[in-house]
């Protein structure tokens, strides 16, 4: 039998009232309280990340293909080129890559009542996928291209939308740039959709409207593109898989940027969250640690003369450290799966209330994203109990400093 097991069992069967036992209490519900903060923070902060990515590569795809550009950049026009099928089919059929779609982005200035906005306009195919998810909200109906020509129709952002006063169905003058006219062409488009990302770099700046009408305005042939968009299952992969296609299909001048070198900015300030991630669960790990650490050592000196019998009764240094240890193993894992309850649960919360709202102009959304994965969960409730087990090996030390006589003479 371990007999040190047996004895911990016995002490926390104890529910005698004592000032450890209100010392420990509040260590259980400080690890509580830090378990579910750690819960908290790593699926607010990974929901976060992956909703502003998904507003980005929904919109823009993971990787462009365009002609070489030292400034890689989705905001303006570049030199046209070839819409080339062939290519097209081997960027498809390479391995990670889920959709390409051609497409041109054009600026220009839109009016309606009697307000001027200027605009970049992006000219898709019909295939190009417009359904409202969770990263994008669309309304109306997408653009209906016609067998000829072009259509006549145009998807505006909701925030362009209110600035302009205008309504699905009403009807704006676009006026394009292009510097080899004297007069600027001018189209009188309708209004049939609107977009939302919450993303003020996107949802200030464009609409969509068909490939063909930029061609048209622009001058360039029925088959000029001026990029490609490729969109990829897996994000992690944009780097290599770009260069990967890069290296196989592209010949100069036409090269390859993903979407993080064209707004580095963003992804910069997403990756910059998890240092963040990593200060709360430090700082909340070792509230915890500290906590039960501190526990630990009251419950030990409160119970010296307990110690002094087991020595007495011979009862070795080493097992009545053991027998502390499986002691504060236990309330830690109380705790720990407490607080995990408590964390899940206010995820879950948040996640089907939208309890915690938020400013969309500064986080691009309107309520606190939650991204909960039950691998997250796990190594915070592992690392939690290690963390904390490993550090309540000090406090019990003390006991190889008893003195048995003056243990046994302590009430």
């Amino acid at each position: 039998m371990n007999t040190a097991y047996f004895i911990a069992a016995k002490i926390a069967r104890n529910k005698q009232s004592t000032f450890s036992s209100f010392i420990i209490r509040l260590a259980t519900a400080a690890t509580i309280l830090s378990v579910a903060v750690m819960i908290m923070a790593v699926a607010i902060v990974q929901g976060f990340k992956t909703t502003i990515r998904d507003k980005m590569f929904i919109f823009w795809g993971h990787a462009q293909v365009t002609l070489f550009d030292p400034n890689p950049s989705a905001q303006v026009a570049s030199k046209p080129f070839r819409k080339d099928p062939a290519l097209l089919q081997q960027i498809r059929s390479h391995k990670g890559i889920q959709a390409v779609y051609p497409y041109i982005v054009k600026p220009g200035i839109i009016k309606a009542n009697n307000s001027l906005e200027g605009i970049k306009l992006k000219g898709v195919e019909a295939n190009y996928p417009l359904k409202s998810n969770t990263a994008i909200g669309f309304s109306g109906r997408p653009i209906q291209f016609p067998d000829s020509g072009y259509a006549q129709e145009i998807i505006l952002s909701q925030s362009t939308m209110d600035r302009l006063r205008l309504k699905i169905g009403g009807t704006v003058l676009v006026v394009f740039f292009d510097p080899e006219s004297e007069v600027p062409p001018v189209r009188k488009l309708t209004v049939v959709g609107t977009y939302h990302t919450g993303m003020e770099e996107i949802d200030k700046s464009f609409g969509i409207c068909d490939i063909r009408l930029l061609r048209r305005v622009s001058n360039w042939a029925a088959d000029d593109i001026s990029a490609i968009q490729i969109n990829m299952t897996d994000y992690r992969t944009a780097q290599q898989t770009g260069e990967d296609i890069y290296q196989s299909y592209l010949q100069p001048p036409m090269s390859v940027s993903t979407i993080k070198d064209i707004y580095p900015f963003i992804f910069s300030w997403l990756d910059f969250q998890n240092v963040n991630t990593r200060i709360i669960l430090i700082i909340m790990g070792l509230v915890a640690a500290i906590n039960m650490a501190t526990a630990l050592l009251i419950f030990i000196l409160e119970r010296t003369h307990m110690i002094g019998v087991l020595k007495a009764l011979g009862m070795s240094n080493a097992a009545i450290q053991r027998t502390f240890s499986y002691h504060a193993a236990r309330i830690a894992l109380k705790g720990v799966l407490w607080g995990t309850l408590l964390g899940v649960g206010l995820c879950l919360l948040q996640q089907y209330t939208h309890l915690i709202q938020l400013n969309e102009n500064t986080y691009y959304m309107k309520a606190a994203p939650i991204e909960l994965k039950w691998w997250y969960v796990v190594l915070i409730d592992l690392g939690t109990l290690i963390f904390c087990t490993l550090i309540m090996i000090l406090p019990s030390l003390i006991v190889r400093k008893v003195n048995i006589v003056q243990a046994l003479r302590f009430r």
